[in-house]
């Protein structure tokens, strides 16, 4: 059985964590990709930015879901975090204010299987491989459907 190492892209497209929204819109489009992986210097992981990120731009922001209860009013703690989000997405202008830091990764090591399995539960599009702490590949359903197509 295949492992992440075999069917992950080795050499992701990634940015610096000063990237702007256009450079990053601009990336994606012409490199055809979903998302970029945020590093610093040293190449660690900082976060990752994708189409969703940077549609929040142009989206409008939905606020807080509150009740009205004895003269007072209580915000949700689920809509709290979702306007937090949206807002953040929507003014931010650099990588640094848009990534999630809550990605979903493996290890090089990992199965086709996992990774596949991992991607349906979550309803991912893409998987980040690291080792170390360090990005070292990105695993994408076409990765997936290839490594089906050869056997």
């Amino acid at each position: 059985m295949k492992s992440a190492r075999e069917i992950m892209n080795p050499d992701p497209i990634t940015v610096g964590p000063e990237a702007t929204v256009r450079e990053m819109a601009g990336m994606m489009v012409e490199n055809r990709i979903r998302c970029l992986p945020v590093v610093d210097e040293e190449g660690r992981l900082l976060g990752v930015v994708d189409e969703e990120d940077l549609v929040h731009q142009d989206a409008r922001v939905h606020f807080p879901t509150f009740i009205h209860f004895l003269e007072s009013y209580l915000f949700l703690p689920s809509s709290l975090r979702r306007f937090e989000k949206e807002l953040r997405q929507a003014v931010g202008s650099r990588a640094r204010d848009l990534m999630e830091e809550d990605y979903a990764s493996v290890s090089p090591l990992a199965s086709v299987e996992e990774v596949a399995t991992l991607m349906l539960e979550r309803d991912l599009e893409y998987v980040l491989v690291l080792e170390e702490g360090n990005l070292v590949g990105v695993i994408t359903r076409g990765d997936i459907l290839r490594a089906i197509a050869e056997g």
